[in-house]
């Protein structure tokens, strides 16, 4: 049965590293700080002093699941056409599960306006991180 392992950002190369040094095949995920491994002794390795603070969190999926998680079945995220002043929530970063609304879309970025500590802040992700939302039940602008 497959893992899907929420790592650091930045530290998904080397959780695979580890991993296939220990016999575990495993794999960077297409979207977010994600890594599918193949293997239960995952769950084990993830307290190695290496790696020790890199994996947050493990959970098993569906043999189905991995083709849409390592980008080979042909639905992912579908691609939808962002506009400027539409609500959106980001998938992936420091600032995930945020919502916010397009201020400005450029070179494969998206600068969304995210509400931090109850100041609107600009903040620029890909454009690939973020998917279109609506606003929370009972909100009204």
């Amino acid at each position: 049965m497959p893992y899907l392992l929420n790592v650091v950002k930045g530290k998904e190369k080397r959780v695979i590293e580890v991993f296939c040094h220990h016999g575990v095949a495993s794999k960077k995920a297409l979207i977010g700080e994600y890594v599918v491994a193949y293997d239960p002794k995952c769950e084990e390795l993830r307290y190695l002093d290496s790696i020790s603070g890199y994996v947050r969190n493990i959970s098993k999926i569906e043999d189905g699941e991995v083709g849409r998680f390592l980008g080979l079945s042909d639905v992912v995220f579908p691609r939808v056409n962002l506009e400027t002043g539409a609500i959106v929530r980001i998938l992936a970063g420091e600032y995930q599960d945020f919502r916010g609304v397009v201020r400005r879309l450029a070179d494969g970025k998206a600068e969304v306006d995210v509400i931090i500590f109850g100041r609107l802040r600009p903040i620029t992700v890909d454009h690939e991180d973020v998917v279109p939302d609506s606003l929370p039940e009972g909100f009204r602008p």
